[in-house]
């Protein structure tokens, strides 16, 4: 597991170079952050940091923390800075913001997009962390922001494609499939099972931005092995569930799954969500989505 310092609480004396920002969906101008961060740490022999929020700062998460720290660590980074967006939080102006962090980690080099802004009511922004870095001899890498399609990498624009179940062009985005990572759960599982269609369901979290519901066609590791397979993932009306699931069939998975974390990745959409006359119609159903990712 990722190593996690708490934003002021938590402390750590190995020099580091920290990445600034929220990095809710880790998208291709992050990843860009990260690269110049990681080439810094080479010349240098630091550490490199990830600043996040353990918590929703603007209407549901891309990944949940968990997930972030799973997707920090496969991308290289060698621990988490993690804050909660709470009102003590907001209200703390930006030098406090920077002191507390320069008392909590030793940064020898900031590395941040040209839009990030911090202390209370994003009043600071490169400017601030410029002078404060020079009164200190810390290296401050403020870089340009990254375009897709004449857009700009956001968090925003993920959050419009994870709506409309676009998952190819949040794939795009976000410079690989959009993932969702957890455990799974002994509800429910033996329904699939009684229509030939075993499946692995995760209940997600409130906190996640929620995806199109809908079949998709997905790629789910498990065990260090990859499987293909389709995923429902919103509502089972067939059998009178209205909460939102993600159940997946993993093809040519034969085991029980029960509590072991599994990262299901978003492929493409198949097809909407609809409710079926009886379980025969729609393990049917099920076998034809099947043959089409196959």
């Amino acid at each position: 597991m990722m190593r996690v310092v708490d934003y002021g609480i938590g402390s750590l004396s190995e020099p580091c170079v920290l990445l600034l920002g929220y990095f809710d969906g880790m998208h291709v101008g992050h990843r860009a952050l990260l690269a110049r961060a990681k080439e810094i740490a080479e010349k240098q022999n630091l550490l490199v940091g990830i600043m996040t929020f353990y918590d929703s700062k603007n209407g549901g998460q891309i990944y949940t923390f968990s997930e972030r720290l799973y997707l920090f660590e496969k991308l290289g980074a060698d621990f988490a800075f993690a804050a909660r967006f709470d009102e003590a939080f907001r209200a703390t102006d930006g030098r406090e913001f920077l002191n507390r962090i320069a008392r909590s980690l030793e940064v020898r080099a900031f590395v941040c997009g040209t839009d990030f802004t911090f202390g209370k009511g994003a009043a600071c922004g490169a400017e601030e962390l410029r002078a404060f870095c020079s009164e200190r001899s810390v290296q401050a890498e403020i870089l340009p922001l990254v375009r897709l399609h004449g857009e700009k990498a956001a968090a925003s624009l993920a959050k419009q494609y994870l709506a409309g179940g676009e998952v190819e062009k949040l794939a795009e985005l976000l410079g690989d499939k959009y993932f969702i990572r957890g455990e799974v759960a002994t509800e429910g599982r033996h329904v699939g099972r009684t229509i030939g269609f075993p499946t692995a369901n995760i209940h997600l979290s409130s906190e996640k931005y929620p995806l199109k519901m809908g079949v998709y066609a997905v790629t789910a590791e498990i065990g260090g092995k990859i499987y293909r397979g389709i995923a429902n993932y919103g509502s089972r009306p067939t059998f009178g569930d209205g909460r939102t699931v993600l159940e997946v069939y993993a093809d040519g998975y034969a085991g029980d799954l029960y509590g072991q974390a599994i990262t299901v990745y978003f492929d493409e959409f198949i097809r909407e969500i609809r409710k079926f006359g009886s379980a025969e119609e729609l393990s049917g159903q099920l076998k034809k989505d099947l043959e089409k990712i196959r």
